[in-house]
């Protein structure tokens, strides 16, 4: 048995998320609705019982074709997410039930392929191995906070850079100064990534008390910055802007440092790095994490061969691409 519950139904959806203990932003109707700036459709939640146990499969579903016939795709946000098992008995009779049920939903809502970004640190990709096509994109890294020290973080540190939490709306233009600056540098980035100031904004006032902004200084000028978004016993890093100088001091390895502080200091268990198509910063995270390293996985499922490749046509290199998460 499935419900559907959409993002207008707030109340229903966080009941959901709290009765399988779900405390990941990611899921949240506030992060869904910055989300959909960048991704414009409609979000759902598909809610799965059986005896088995449950699912939560949290979605954005998008037209892709507005002549007959009419038809969409679906896919997680920019982020982390994809489907939350709460197993009674076993999960391979969970997932396999779940499965039949998602793809007759699909099939009559004229849904003809999904796109999952998978939860590294939840692991969840495991689960639909046989069900859904799983594509490896990096390795992504976290840090385990009861287990994090301020002494080894002060012995890696620069004194000449200086870092401070910032005001997520106060500073905002400037992290974008930062942001633009990095993403125009990247040669090879999607414009995908360009996200515009609509969807900044759409972050600062959906998210409220759960983002947070840290710059570093160097000489009373900004040169990194990154959000970063809390719940629960989680801190995930969700974007960041750098000046070209910036490499030059390790601010994004102190920032990164001094988030964990914070983190620490606050309560939080976690601090999910997660990984980067940019190898610097992709070692700055494997330098600095405590914990063994986990896979993100894109996962693909095309649910009506034809028209996917009459509407969409996204080779495996091209999906990855676009949604890699930078």
């Amino acid at each position: 048995m499935y419900t559907l519950v959409s993002i207008q139904e707030h109340l229903k959806w966080q009941e959901i998320l709290d009765a399988l203990e779900i405390q990941d932003i990611y899921y949240t109707t506030q992060y869904f609705l910055s989300a959909l700036k960048l991704d414009p459709g409609e979000a759902y939640l598909f809610y799965f019982q059986s005896e088995h146990g449950e699912v939560a499969y949290p979605f954005i579903k998008r037209l892709v074709n507005e002549e007959q016939p009419r038809c969409f795709d679906i896919a997680t946000p920019f982020g982390y997410g994809g489907p939350v098992l709460k197993i009674r008995t076993d999960s391979i009779s969970l997932v396999a039930e779940f499965r039949e049920q998602f793809l007759e939903f699909c099939k009559s809502a004229q849904i003809i392929a999904e796109f999952i970004r998978f939860h590294p640190s939840r692991e969840n990709a495991d689960f639909f191995k046989g069900h859904v096509q799983l594509l490896p994109i990096y390795e992504s890294h976290s840090i385990d906070l009861k287990l994090w020290h301020k002494e080894r973080a002060n012995s890696l540190i620069l004194d000449d850079v200086d870092i401070r939490k910032l005001g997520t709306v106060h500073h905002m233009f400037e992290f974008l100064v930062l942001y633009y600056s990095e993403a125009r540098r990247r040669e090879e980035a999607d414009s995908y990534y360009f996200f515009t100031n609509d969807y900044f904004e759409a972050l600062v006032s959906s998210l409220g008390p759960n983002l947070h902004l840290f710059g570093a200084y160097y000489n009373e000028k900004l040169i990194s910055a990154c959000y970063v978004l809390g719940m629960g016993k989680i801190i995930h890093f969700h974007l960041e802007g750098n000046l070209p100088e910036a490499s030059s001091y390790q601010a994004d390895r102190k920032l990164l440092m001094k988030v964990a502080e914070w983190g620490m200091d606050n309560y939080y268990e976690e601090f999910h790095l997660g990984g980067s198509v940019d190898s610097e910063l992709g070692e700055a995270k494997k330098e600095i994490a405590n914990r063994p390293a986990y896979t993100f996985y894109i996962g693909k499922y095309i649910h009506n061969e034809n028209l996917y490749q009459q509407f969409i046509a996204l080779n495996d290199s091209e999906i990855v691409r676009r949604y890699r998460n930078i």
